[in-house]
């Protein structure tokens, strides 16, 4: 994917957006994300760096533990987000990955050790957790990117007091002033960053189609040949479930991990013949009721059905 600087800078701007909303109970004053083993690799946190760095970490990780580094050196990344300004510790190895993505945006402060400083492994701990208390200073109200978009999970603030980073910020050498949710109200941002990572822009675009729609051309075509077999060797015991099939599956794998699998919500269907009236479509998505008739027999009279009206849910596709 090419890097556009103006769609990375439009990324940011949509999240610095939501810290100048008018919710003023809910409005943090930055937003934080640590990478790797310093959040013990917080999912919500890689999603945030991911969306503003185009899939950094999924798309250049391999080429980077290829190259010879460790994960722990590849990861090894803080972002805190401001209104108008971000604050990003990193080290001096994937400080030269980054700088392509990040270069651009505006009042933009990095603290980075040189080569020859990172070589002392002490040192450069000491850099980073003093980096991240001054990273801190003046932040009331934190927001933790927690929900990761289509797995929604429950937030407790506590849970960030287990991230290293976090433990060393209570250290009386560091001066962080003590336990960093007792200095610090910590809210989950995760919603409202899904509002964000849904919006489709040119990048989102080129993924959705040369890599999305291809898997789901796939779990389509074979949804057409299970018909196209079913009906040359007789349909009687076909039922819309079991049209759905490929698409239920194509779902599961895309919502694997999230709480509300299995739920009554956000879920495919396919229906067919009479069954794709509106009001019955209507019934379906909103989990009034569900169907699963026969095929043979679910058209007009009672006959075989004659078209289809399929949906599937979740942000993938909407047929």
């Amino acid at each position: 994917m090419a890097i556009s600087t103006n769609f990375s800078g439009a990324r940011l701007r949509k999240v610095q957006e939501l810290l100048k909303s008018d919710d003023g109970d809910n409005k943090p004053d930055a937003i934080l994300c640590i990478a790797g083993i310093d959040s013990r690799y917080h999912e919500g946190s890689t999603e945030l760096i991911d969306y503003l760095l185009f899939g950094f970490f999924e798309r250049r990780k391999a080429e980077l533990e290829q190259s010879g580094y460790e994960e722990e050196v590849i990861d090894d990344l803080i972002v805190l987000i401001r209104r108008h300004e971000v604050d990003i510790y990193c080290n001096p190895v994937n400080y030269h990955y980054l700088l392509p993505y990040v270069a651009h945006w505006t009042n933009l402060r990095f603290h980075c050790l040189l080569d020859t400083e990172y070589e002392d492994d002490e040192a450069a701990e000491e850099f980073k957790i003093q980096s991240f208390v001054a990273m801190m200073l003046g932040v009331k109200k934190v927001g933790i990117p927690h929900n990761i978009l289509g797995h929604p999970t429950k937030f407790d603030h506590m849970m960030v007091e287990k991230w290293p980073i976090i433990q060393a910020f209570a250290l009386e050498d560091y001066k962080g002033g003590g336990f960093f949710t007792l200095q610090k109200k910590v809210v989950d941002v995760g919603p409202q960053l899904s509002e964000v990572y849904s919006q489709v822009d040119p990048c989102s675009l080129e993924v959705l189609l040369i890599e999305q729609m291809t898997q789901f051309e796939r779990q389509w075509q074979t949804l057409i040949d299970n018909l196209d077999i079913n009906i040359s060797t007789g349909i009687d015991k076909l039922t819309e479930e079991k049209v759905c099939e490929p698409l239920w599956s194509y779902y599961k794998h895309g919502s694997v991990g999230s709480e509300d699998i299995g739920g009554k919500q956000r879920q495919p269907f396919v229906l067919c013949g009479t069954n794709s009236r509106r009001i019955v479509i209507d019934d379906v998505r909103s989990c009034r009721k569900t169907v699963n008739s026969e095929i043979s027999k679910c058209g007009i009279d009672s006959e075989p059905a004659k078209f289809m009206d399929n949906l599937l849910w979740e942000g993938f596709f909407s047929l």
